[in-house]
């Protein structure tokens, strides 16, 4: 095997590695935001089951489920008071 021969197997390599970190980074936070969204549809489910028999519920689709999962509590507050607001 010539130089050239190793240097392009070396430059290739080099490719191959950024390409790879250049894909895998915006995957891992479509990741992340999946799980949160599980997460917060996991907490909506919980909520209506304690309120199950108060009649109050806040439905749980994939919006509410990201809403409360990637903004957490202000989110899920948001959910209710949106949920309020419509009930009047």
């Amino acid at each position: 095997m010539s130089t050239l021969e190793l240097v392009a197997y070396g430059v290739a390599g080099i490719l191959l590695l950024l390409m790879c970190f250049a894909f895998f980074k915006p995957l891992r936070a479509i990741f992340a935001m999946l799980l949160q969204a599980i997460g917060g549809g996991l907490g909506l489910y919980i909520f209506n089951l304690i309120f199950a028999k108060t009649g109050f519920f806040v439905g749980i689709n994939i919006v509410t489920a990201s809403i409360c999962g990637v903004l957490g509590l202000p989110g899920f507050c948001l959910l209710l008071l949106g949920k309020m607001l419509y009930m009047l």
